[in-house]
């Protein structure tokens, strides 16, 4: 599955080639440093915690054309927000957590050509 739209990120970058290098690789650094605080969220079972991470994380989606995951991620948010319990929580981050593996390894490897 491809998870990422190249197009729009080169939209969103206004076509700049150093622009795109920038954000990719600012986005391949701080996207797994905000996935493990929402996975530490989850590990202590805070659903503050979990909600703001999921709500944090969600917006970065769309600059890469990944809107089915920042459904996901709202999904995640919404479960915390409605207390839902923490097996749906970890169930529905066990998702997320694959698809976020997968989105990284495309983008390391879009970086590579630009």
């Amino acid at each position: 599955m491809n998870h990422l739209d190249i197009e729009l990120i080169s939209l969103n970058m206004f076509d700049n080639q150093e622009l795109i290098k920038q954000f990719v690789s600012m986005y391949l650094i701080q996207t797994p440093v905000d996935l493990d605080k929402l996975r530490q969220a989850l590990a202590e079972g805070n659903l503050q915690k979990i909600g703001d991470a999921a709500h944090h994380i969600k917006p970065t989606m769309d600059y890469i054309g990944a809107f089915h995951l920042k459904e996901k991620f709202e999904e995640l948010e919404n479960h915390a927000k409605n207390k839902e319990s923490l097996e749906i929580l970890r169930a529905t981050f066990g998702i997320i957590d694959i698809e976020m593996k997968e989105l990284l390894f495309e983008l390391e490897q879009y970086e590579k050509t630009i």
